[in-house]
């Protein structure tokens, strides 16, 4: 056994991106605790990430470092890498791919790091390179790090980590605290005892990618048409328990969508009779992330685009509907029946930053819906 990363060590594990890649990075943390129990997990990320300590107890200590600040000068750099030495970690593991990280890696002393041989500087500077596989699901590219140092710990130092076709599927824990509070929520609501099947229906997207110019969201008037085909089809129903209540939920960066569907939908009930809704909001009433999980646990579906509350529902193992536009649902959603994406490919030629959004007919979400409303989550 390689006695430098053995047990009761102390771990650094490096992860910067938005508070999906955190989830996606969850399986990494469960294997490198697995094989070395004893040992303690420090998680370096992004301030805007640092909920993701809500969701699991696989880290001791978190730390943050503003990795996407402008300008990012040598003194920026340089702060980043006397936090890491402060440490006094005996390995790192880090997801970064760029040479400039292997090289504060290496000047931070650590004595073992591993991290992703993608040029010659990154080979030469990192202790256990890891090949870089971008074209499967994230959680398994990051998880290649995890394997890394596994066989890194169990053969006595080998230089090279590679992959091993191992799926990884993040798994996240729910606080018993969200889980009441939301129960209750529901409760007070009318929807906890009302028969009907429960749909959490999130409509937002990352900020950020947005500023970045990618465009990862489903037009208001989209939504609308789905919940009027939900409408429908609840009129049609002839029991409580056929018909389907829309949760509609969303954290603070979603506030325009929301007021966007909650007017078009209120304009549209004034135009009908008097009924029982189709939908309820508790937009502003989750408190964090650890409530949304919770709340998306409580319910039958997710209906979502690609963003953060997608991988949570993957980590809850919930039966969940992903709308994609830009990005490839096969790198960012496990392929299992639990999961369901609809692609907006436009044969294919879609890029991150076309600008294009997310374009697929209100129908065809409603029928994938109600397909999955009918269907156990293993069918």
């Amino acid at each position: 056994m390689n006695n430098e990363i053995g047990d009761n060590k102390r771990i650094l594990a490096i992860n910067f991106g938005g508070i999906g890649d955190e989830i996606l990075f969850l399986p990494t943390l469960k294997t490198i605790k697995s094989v070395a129990p004893s040992s303690s997990i420090t998680l370096l990320l992004e301030p805007r990430s640092r909920s993701v300590e809500q969701l699991t107890t696989l880290v001791d200590d978190v730390l943050t470092f503003d990795i996407k600040k402008r300008p990012l000068l040598v003194g920026d750099l340089l702060d980043l890498l006397m936090l890491i030495k402060e440490g006094g970690y005996d390995c790192v593991v880090s997801s970064g791919g760029s040479p400039m990280v292997a090289g504060l890696l290496f000047l931070s002393g650590i004595r073992e790091r591993i991290g992703y041989g993608t040029s010659a500087l990154s080979r030469l500077l990192l202790t256990c390179p890891v090949n870089l596989n971008k074209n499967q699901y994230a959680a398994d590219m990051y998880h290649d790090l995890a394997i890394g140092f596994a066989r890194r710990l169990n053969q006595g130092g080998s230089r090279t980590g590679s992959g091993g076709g191992q799926r990884s599927i993040p798994e996240v824990n729910l606080h018993q605290e969200s889980v009441e509070r939301m129960t209750e929520l529901l409760k007070n609501l009318g929807i906890t005892g009302s028969g009907r099947r429960t749909v959490v229906l999130h409509p937002g997207s990352s900020r950020l990618a947005t500023k970045k110019g990618i465009y990862k969201t489903w037009p208001t008037d989209r939504w609308l048409e789905l919940l009027s085909l939900i409408g429908e089809f609840n009129k049609k129903s002839s029991n409580d328990t056929d018909r389907i209540l829309v949760v509609l939920a969303g954290g603070p960066d979603d506030s325009e969508i929301i007021e966007e569907i909650q007017t078009g939908y209120s304009t549209k009930k004034r135009q009908q009779d008097k009924e029982s809704p189709d939908l309820v909001s508790v937009f502003g009433k989750t408190k964090n992330i650890a409530d949304l999980a919770a709340l998306i646990h409580l319910c039958d579906l997710l209906v979502c685009v690609d963003s953060a509350p997608m991988h949570v529902g993957v980590g809850l193992n919930k039966r969940l509907l992903a709308l994609f536009g830009p990005t490839n649902p096969a790198l960012l959603l496990p392929a299992e029946p639990t999961f369901r994406a609809i692609w907006d490919k436009r044969d294919g030629n879609r890029h991150m930053f076309d600008r294009l959004g997310v374009v697929i007919p209100a129908r065809e979400v409603f029928d994938a819906m109600l397909s999955m409303l009918n269907s156990t989550p293993w069918e």
